[in-house]
């Protein structure tokens, strides 16, 4: 028998909290609690939750704190958690992905949503769980390179990697593996001719991180680099980034040193996307032309057997006219024997020459559509 994940409602309404169970008892293994307090101090002890769905409006300590303690606690850290709220704009949603959430669900909760919410999170986290080996050996690779490399020296090493990236996939590990080397984290979304990739640092990118790619896409007014809060979002067509903590409006409190490098490190991250922009577009060349080159060996063929259906049709043609024709003197050659009269005879040569006449335009119809075809497939030989 399959174990259900153990799911933690934490919401102070307790109408809220019957309806959310009554919801997800049927799927999941439900424990309900009403406070943020008694959410740390239950995970403190307790490391069999395998996701939480957690108020945002709560007295003493809300949501997002209650978040970020549950995020700094080593215990409780990989928890997921999906915040439940009425305030869903782009600065609540951007508050939740700062303190550490997965998605965000708005009240009233639709009961369809919630569940597929849930096993949406529930299946990043396992595939998270399952690439954190890789993911450690690829961390403790990058941080013995990182300090023999300046900023200058990762576009460069970035720029000789896009050359070898043969796919979407690779030019965002390509993107996300240069972001660690500047000690940034973000997520990446690649939208090619083919499909279109979103990812972060640990898989695929979370329904939050999809939401603020989203709100990064649907901004005018072609501003490519714009600040989310403490954060930066680059949105370059075809290529959409988002790094944490990388701060655009750097206050006069931050020390000089720090301000600067955040600003060459806003620069290097722009010439990261403006690289990844040209090598999608080289992918999606290449992937136009193995297109076209399919397309033209799709009409080659076409015409080579059209070519050959013409030739059989016209011998088709040939021998059956030849068959009616030697039918017709064999008849006729038999008339002397059988003794028929004049009308008899002329009642059936006419029969043969009817049905002789119907067999021939019927070939001649499967001749014009022969022609049509021919033309499209000229046409087809003009556009390619």
């Amino acid at each position: 028998m399959t174990q259900r994940s153990r799911v933690l409602l934490v919401d102070d309404d307790e109408l809220t909290l019957q309806m959310l169970e009554a919801t997800l008892e049927g799927s999941f293994d439900v424990t309900s609690i009403t406070s943020g307090t008694e959410a740390l101090a239950l995970c403190a002890k307790d490391q069999a939750f395998d996701l939480i769905v957690l108020d945002v409006d709560m007295p003493v300590l809300d949501g997002y704190e209650t978040c970020k303690q549950l995020k700094a606690a080593p215990i409780s850290a990989d928890i997921p958690v999906i915040f439940h709220s009425a305030r869903i704009s782009i600065d609540e949603r951007l508050q939740g992905y700062a303190a550490g959430g997965s998605d965000y669900l708005p009240k009233p909760f639709d009961a369809g949503e919630l569940i597929a919410k849930i096993g949406l999170v529930l299946a990043n986290r396992a595939k998270q769980l399952e690439l954190s080996g890789q993911l450690e050996e690829t961390m403790n690779a990058v941080l013995s390179t990182a300090d023999m490399m300046g900023e200058a020296g990762v576009v460069l090493e970035f720029q000789r990697q896009l050359g070898a990236c043969s796919s979407y996939a690779e030019v965002a590990q390509a993107i996300l593996d240069a972001l660690q080397r500047y000690a940034l984290e973000g997520c990446v979304r690649i939208q090619g001719r083919s499909e279109l990739i979103a990812r972060n640092g640990r898989g695929p990118c979370s329904a939050l991180e999809n939401s603020i790619l989203d709100h990064l896409i649907a901004q005018k007014g072609g501003q490519r680099i714009r600040p989310l809060g403490p954060h930066t979002g680059f949105a370059y067509g075809s290529v959409v980034l988002f790094v944490r903590n990388l701060r655009m409006d750097r206050s006069s409190e931050m020390e000089r040193s720090e301000s600067e490098r955040m600003g060459r490190a806003i620069d290097n991250v722009a010439m990261l996307v403006e690289g990844a922009i040209v090598r999608v577009a080289a992918l999606d060349t290449e992937l136009a032309t193995r297109d076209l080159a399919d397309v033209r060996h799709l009409v080659s063929m076409t015409r080579n057997a059209l070519t050959d259906i013409s030739a059989r049709s016209h011998t088709q043609r040939m021998e059956v006219q030849g068959v009616f024709e030697e039918l017709s003197e064999e008849v006729e050659a038999s008339f002397m024997k059988l003794g028929l009269t004049d009308d008899q005879e002329n009642f059936l040569s006419s029969i043969i020459k009817k049905h002789a006449a119907q067999v021939m335009a019927s070939l001649d119809k499967s001749q014009e559509v022969e022609k049509f075809l021919g033309k499209i497939i000229n046409k087809l030989n003009q556009q390619v």
